[in-house]
């Protein structure tokens, strides 16, 4: 919970202020004189989180009104693409919001909703129904979020505050999980304790797991996330699994909910962030009135909350006297940073890539409400902690006073900053819901962009692989074109692994092609699934509906399946879409770590075909694990089988 002196918290005898109502700041300042602020928007309602649409074009929430806002070049467009009714007391409102890679996107947002049962979005107040993570659609021709779906139902009592509320899609396993659903990576949630003391505040003799004090990781349908620390156990024999949901002695209960955590043991946080080299995540947390703490949040991390806050070895309060959740994947670990008095810290990002200079490479950059203020933590060699050794008063890795506190100091000025995010360009976007503003970070002079540490020299090596859309199965004979300052051909090998390499630095477009395996894909049962549909008796997900237009005009319809049955009978060679894409395939490219890097998604309509590609504006560093997912045009079943 941010200690805003009151409402989020006290810091140290605290004045009431609200969070939203901070004095507008002055002009933010850097002290590095290789950056400069730019004010991209002022004079707006309590901007909480923003996240990007595409390059200059963002959406950022306001919490008090529940409304969604959209900035193009800079614009703020006058009707909100979204208005949702909220309550907003203390740290409630819309709160947290994520993008993925579809096309189109899907837009995941965190509030706390109160009835609208005519859906105008207001009035924003009223007893809360729950703190809630829905999916929307959007609409870029009518520039709306669309397709409201639920995904979490959390809880929102005692509260007011410690709602947490921040959202992160995370990088694609590998190989990643089957069925896809969304775009595959995984939505990290945080939600605080909401002031309760059950076991994952660490109070072993509390009420059992209830979605508080939790960083969760889910699939983008709410479901649990593959590779989760955490298995279901039985309420009273809780050395006896449930994985399935079921199975336990008469009179017990399966505890299912902790299918879906990462993390607990957080009292509140605002910021998440995935280290875009090692996928570590890291997050902030908010601290009562002392410690709060940066952490690299590792699979089943135990945070502490309640009984430690900041290192274990200065608190009264013993490691073992924390909860494990059964099961043995908990792992307390002291954070990797912390402050004695609470600055309130919330958003953090990795710049790494070259984007502000390479003196930020190896950094990670943390904000604060309390003193608007941004901080700059240089990271060890591994990245797996800060480096603060040669810091005087630092090397403990706390700040023990508003002095120690400033040495990493990068920028003030802020007001109260909210949240922190990387633009597809590189630069860093402050939101401040203190001063109602959003800042720009970014280098005053362009540098060119260099290797960073623990990535490949020039040349540079570009390697993914193709999996196909259904099942565990690989896509050999995928012919990748790499093109740029140059232009480099390669191939998925049998295990539908690809290199491409060497890559000069400059701009490079990824674009994979495939041509023939027809015969082991199609079927009859294809046309038959694609009339099922049509009839509203089969649902299809975002790519059978891709596999479906096999004639290319941008629909599902009959002639689809017509389509696929002369193609059967030998009356067709070859469906429509293939020919006008040059490929029997299609391939839907999947975010990965690499820095300045953009997707296409494939698209057919009218007889035209957009062709599935990654680039990199520019190519900066290796850039591995770069995958693309497979899908054969007309294949709606998923039974191709490789030859």
């Amino acid at each position: 919970m941010l200690r805003v002196m009151g409402t989020w918290g006290r810091v140290a005898g605290a004045v009431v202020a609200l969070w939203w109502a901070g004095a507008a700041a002055a002009a933010p300042t850097v002290n590095d004189l290789s950056l400069t602020v730019d004010t991209v928007l002022t004079q707006l309602n309590t901007p909480t989180n923003l996240a990007f649409l595409g390059p200059d074009d963002f959406l950022f929430l306001e919490k008090s009104t529940g409304r969604v806002r959209r900035v193009v070049g800079g614009v703020l467009q006058s009707t909100p693409v979204l208005d949702v009714a909220v309550n907003s007391d203390s740290e409630r409102g819309l709160l947290g919001i994520a993008i993925n890679g579809e096309d189109p996107p899907r837009v995941f947002l965190y509030y706390t909703e109160v009835a609208d049962p005519d859906g105008d979005g207001s009035p924003d107040s009223g007893t809360p129904l729950g703190n809630r993570v829905y999916r929307y659609t959007w609409n870029a021709a009518a520039g709306r979020l669309e397709n409201r779906q639920l995904i979490l139902d959390l809880p929102v009592l005692s509260g007011p505050n410690h709602n947490g509320g921040a959202l992160l899609l995370g990088p694609l396993a590998s190989p990643p999980p089957t069925p896809l659903i969304g775009d595959g990576r995984p939505l990290f949630v945080v939600i605080g304790d909401l002031n309760r003391n059950g076991q994952l505040e660490n109070n072993p003799g509390g009420a059992p797991p209830d979605d508080t004090a939790v960083i969760l990781r889910v699939q983008q349908d709410g479901s649990p996330a593959p590779g989760n620390p955490f298995v279901p156990y039985c309420s009273l024999t809780t050395a006896q699994t449930c994985p399935s949901g079921s199975g336990c002695p008469g009179g017990e209960t399966c505890r299912t909910a902790v299918a879906r955590y990462y993390a607990y043991g957080v009292r509140n946080g605002f910021g998440l962030a995935i280290d875009p080299f090692t996928g570590d995540l890291w997050d902030t947390e908010n601290g009562p009135t002392s410690y709060d703490e940066i952490n690299r949040v590792v699979p089943g991390f135990n945070s502490g909350w309640r009984p430690i806050m900041g290192p274990a070895a200065r608190s009264a309060n013993s490691i073992a006297s924390l909860f494990a959740m059964p099961g043995g994947a908990s792992a307390y670990a002291d954070p990797a940073f912390s402050w004695v008095a609470p600055v309130a810290v919330t958003g953090i990002v990795f710049p790494s890539g070259g984007a502000l200079g390479p003196a930020y490479d190896h950094v990670a950059l943390v904000a604060d409400f309390n003193n608007g203020q941004l901080y700059r933590l240089p990271l060890n060699q591994a990245r797996t902690a800060f480096d603060l050794g040669g810091v005087a008063g630092l090397a403990d890795l706390v700040a023990d006073s508003s002095s120690e506190r400033d040495l990493v100091r990068l920028g003030s000025g802020f007001g109260g900053i909210s949240d922190l995010e990387r633009a597809p360009d590189g630069s860093i976007y402050i939101a401040s819901i203190g001063a109602g503003a959003i800042y720009r970070l970014r280098a005053l002079n362009p540098p060119t962009p260099t290797p960073t540490a623990g990535a490949t020299p020039t040349p540079f090596t570009v390697s993914g692989s193709v999996p196909y859309y259904f099942g565990s199965k690989v896509v050999p004979g995928v012919v990748v074109s790499a093109a740029g300052p140059g232009a480099v051909m390669a191939a998925t090998d049998s295990a539908g692994n690809y290199t491409a390499a060497p890559l000069p630095g400059g701009n490079w477009t990824l674009t994979p092609r495939k041509t023939g395996d027809i015969n082991n894909g199609l079927s009859a049962l294809d046309a038959a699934h694609i009339l099922q549909h049509v009839a509203g008796m089969r649902p299809f997900g975002p790519i059978q509906m891709l596999a479906c237009d096999t004639t290319g005009d941008g629909t599902c319809s009959t002639l689809d399946a017509v389509r696929v049955l002369e193609l059967k009978v030998g009356t067709r060679a070859r469906l429509p879409a293939a020919e006008t894409c040059g490929s029997d395939w299609l391939f839907q490219p999947l975010p990965g770590p690499a820095p300045f890097q953009s997707l296409v998604q494939p698209q057919l309509g009218n007889g035209q075909c957009r062709m599935g590609a990654i680039t990199y504006q520019p190519l900066v560093d290796s850039a591995g694990s770069q995958t693309f997912v497979g899908v054969l045009i007309g294949d709606v079943t998923g039974n191709w089988t490789a030859p």
